[in-house]
């Protein structure tokens, strides 16, 4: 199985190279993610259960869904892939806002 690769970034959101992404959380190491929050007509929020066996966060209610751009990938193109992959949805997306931020993880 091959090993998923994040895109490393510095803190202006240009690649500065890759890293495997365990490694990469673990590190602390800064990389493209992306977040997806689909919301209906009335304004109510879709949310999905983390999997109990995730190795962090497991079990905890989440955003819509999220991952991580593919190497030579777009940040719009893997919500896309994401959003399909996680829950069977094909919609349109707009980006709404870009942050940088770090979440410290226990273990």
């Amino acid at each position: 199985m091959a090993l998923t690769q994040v895109i490393l970034v510095d803190e202006r959101y240009q690649a500065v190279g890759t890293m495997e992404k365990l490694q990469a959380h673990r590190e602390g190491a800064l990389h493209r993610a992306v977040t997806v929050y689909l919301f209906n007509p009335d304004g109510q929020l879709l949310l999905q259960q983390r999997a109990r066996e995730k190795y962090h966060c497991g079990g905890l209610w989440s955003n819509t869904c999220c991952s991580h751009p593919m190497p030579a990938e777009e940040s719009a193109a893997a919500a896309r892939r994401r959003l399909f992959e996680e829950m069977g949805l094909r919609v349109e997306l707009t980006p709404v806002f870009q942050l940088y931020y770090r979440l410290p993880l226990p273990d």
